[in-house]
């Protein structure tokens, strides 16, 4: 009788790209709720309090953008948009 390969505990590991991406996409959801899906929204970054890598896979996925823009006080406030691409994502996640 053959026996049958033994699966290793590996393969059904979640890998740390793995739970990027889905924390990439639980943030671009979060910020579509935060702006009720409105194209033009954008929300401060530091109110998200999100990771920098959750972030960084996010833009690098093209979900979102971050846009730098100086205050009338001269500080740089960081401030993130979602794309077309991050929008239709997060309708797609709603239904």
């Amino acid at each position: 009788m053959a026996r049958h390969p033994q699966i290793s505990d590996e393969n059904n590991r979640n890998h740390p790209a793995d739970n990027l991406d889905v924390s990439a996409r639980y943030l671009v959801y979060n910020i579509f709720i935060a702006m009720s899906g409105m194209p033009e929204a954008s929300r401060l970054l530091q109110n998200l309090g999100e990771n920098e890598q959750i972030l960084a896979r996010a833009v690098e996925r093209g979900w979102v953008e971050v846009i730098e823009r100086r205050r009338k006080s001269g500080a740089m406030a960081r401030l993130v948009a979602l794309t077309d691409e991050g929008r239709r994502m997060a309708r797609k996640s709603l239904h």
